[in-house]
């Protein structure tokens, strides 16, 4: 376990953010779990009426009554915990998201592997950490439980009473032996699915390579070593699961047995009435199922910290608190949507500054080193160079997308803290080499939820009002996952068209010339040009690019040659 993940801290928290509504849950599961009380106590009187030859009627009526509002109980605490569980996940994969999509400060993340697998973070490690926090619900429910009826055993027979404890305390550290042998399997498997669902995603995603190669075989050879090693470890944490439920669960017919065995020297002499006798049988059904809940706690805690450590690494570095934080989620009908944040102010662009910039890749090594930049506002500048040399990371780095070694920026004087927060529209807009869009229309691929905005302009800014014209749905066209239904052309406008939307001071575009033939990449050159609004830094091999240019910067082995 790691040390900042406090599960009972956690759990707590989690619980309180919905605080009324848990309120409601813990007094409703409780009351289901107490009314049993009254059920076994009744039926002692019935029994000892019975043995008076006395009318059970009203008796009978009344365990009918206690029955019945235990039943309601347990339907109200149903429909209240699934209120709050669906808020409960539903505010952790909140934090998660924003934390992954805000840009720059102290709560932005990045993703810490696959976008496929990051689906079982949202999915089964939002559960665990739940179940935890739900545990609790049954738990203080069977044993507020557990003390009543010991209580009301002692009065009867002191020595029956204790000995339901045997059966609890066995339980209760055979589970406690196991859980580090629990902690590491829910570990291992987890990691296990996660290789899984990384390369299921970069399967269908790259399926037509196989197709085109002939080699469908060898994708699906490497799944089945993945799943091999996934069903291993599936199977040793399932099998520590049960084995833990199947002792807890044993408990209750063990229980019964052992009390009604203590009972019997005071059922021989007639010191206990048939009502006791009923009574103890009652009340050690329940009883029973003590210790399986006892067992579920404390392995929904080892699975719950797996779980808060992965939904961690989704959420900023040494912020995993940022993971609960309280948010507004939209569950019931009086509830409010989030709303999107507004653009932040514009502030116009008249010079940026690069001063010493280091960016450098983990894994490689390589990027860029000691760039010395001055741009001029509203100019339009051609980053050109071989293969490798940095041009894609000198962008990624002025939109504070990869991470700062060394070095400053500049904006007009003034040095940007956070980069990646400052870079964002209507000061800056990123566009990539391979354009990101979503199964929407194409109006809605542009907008992204902005309105009110010069859609029809930036459509023509970007020449597609001509590929408009000929699609029946005009901008209500629907452009499929990833763009499919668009050429790669299309898209790239369609990507250029989202950043120009806010007319972003600055303007960063990495090489559009992979998916534009030559006349429209010129049109388009002299469109931005002729908008004149924006500072232009422009990755670009192609001479039309450079001849547009105010100036060329040539790169080569991540320096500026």
């Amino acid at each position: 376990m790691t040390s900042s993940v406090q599960p009972v801290r956690f759990g707590w928290k989690l619980g309180c953010f919905r605080g009324r509504l848990w309120g409601w849950v813990w007094l409703s599961f409780t009351g289901y779990y107490l009314a049993p009380l009254v059920t076994g106590w009744l039926l002692k009187l019935v029994f000892d009426e019975l043995e008076e030859s006395g009318s059970i009627t009203k008796l009978l009526v009344a365990i009918g009554v206690a029955e019945s509002v235990s039943w309601v109980l347990f339907a109200l605490s149903v429909w209240l915990v699934i209120r709050w569980w669906v808020a409960a996940n539903t505010l952790m994969r909140t934090n998660m998201l924003r934390a992954q999509t805000i840009s720059g400060g102290a709560k932005a993340a990045t993703l810490p592997a696959s976008p496929s697998e990051a689906i079982t973070r949202f999915h089964e490690d939002t559960r665990d950490a739940v179940l935890w926090t739900d545990s609790w619900l049954d738990g203080a429910g069977i044993l507020a439980y557990g003390v009543g009826a010991l209580i009301v055993m002692s009065t009867i027979s002191a020595g029956a009473a204790l000995v339901v404890l045997v059966p609890l305390t066995i339980v209760t550290l055979i589970t406690r032996l196991l859980t580090p042998r629990l902690y590491a399997a829910r570990a291992a498997d987890r990691r296990a699915a996660s290789t899984v669902n990384s390369s299921l995603g970069e399967m269908f995603a790259g399926m037509l390579a196989f197709r085109l190669a002939g080699r469908e075989e060898a994708a699906v050879s490497r799944l089945e070593q993945h799943t091999f090693r996934r069903r291993r470890t599936a199977v040793r944490d399932t099998v520590l699961r049960q084995a833990i439920e199947g002792i807890s669960s044993s408990t209750s017919d063990v229980t019964i047995g052992l009390t009604l065995l203590v009972l019997v020297p005071s059922m021989r002499n007639g010191t206990l009435s048939a009502g006791d006798v009923a009574l103890f049988v009652a009340y050690s059904v329940r009883l029973g199922l003590v210790p399986r809940y006892v067992a579920r706690i404390i392995t929904s805690r080892e699975q719950a910290i797996v779980s808060y450590e992965r939904m961690g690494e989704m959420v900023a570095p040494d912020r995993i608190d940022d993971l609960l934080e309280h948010c507004p989620v939209t569950i019931e009908k009086r509830d409010i949507m989030l709303v999107r944040e507004p653009d932040p102010d514009r502030h116009t662009l008249e010079r940026l500054e690069l001063i010493g910039v280091t960016s450098l890749h983990p894994s490689t090594g390589g990027g860029v080193s000691d760039i010395d930049l001055s741009i001029r506002g509203g100019s339009f500048i051609v980053v050109t160079g071989e293969v490798g040399a940095g041009k894609s990371t000198l962008l990624r780095a002025i939109a504070g997308i990869d991470r700062l070694n060394a070095g400053s920026i500049s904006w007009n004087g003034v040095m940007v803290e956070d980069v990646a927060a400052w870079m964002v529209p209507p000061n800056s807009a990123y566009l990539p080499q391979v354009p990101r869009l979503f199964s929407e229309s194409l109006a809605a691929n542009i907008s992204l939820g902005r309105d009110e905005l010069p859609l029809d302009d930036i459509i023509a800014l970007t020449t597609l009002d001509h590929d408009l014209a000929q699609m029946p749905d005009g901008a209500a066209t629907r452009v499929g996952a990833r763009g499919m239904r668009l050429s790669g052309g299309q898209a790239q406008r369609v990507a250029a068209a989202r950043s120009l939307l806010t007319t972003p001071e600055l303007l960063l575009i990495d090489d559009v010339s992979s998916a534009l033939d030559v006349a429209t990449e010129l049109e388009l050159w002299k469109r931005l040009r002729e908008q004149g609004r924006s500072t232009i830094i422009a990755v670009s091999h192609r001479q039309l690019a450079v001849d547009l240019a105010d100036e060329v910067i040539t790169m080569r082995d991540g320096r500026i040659t």
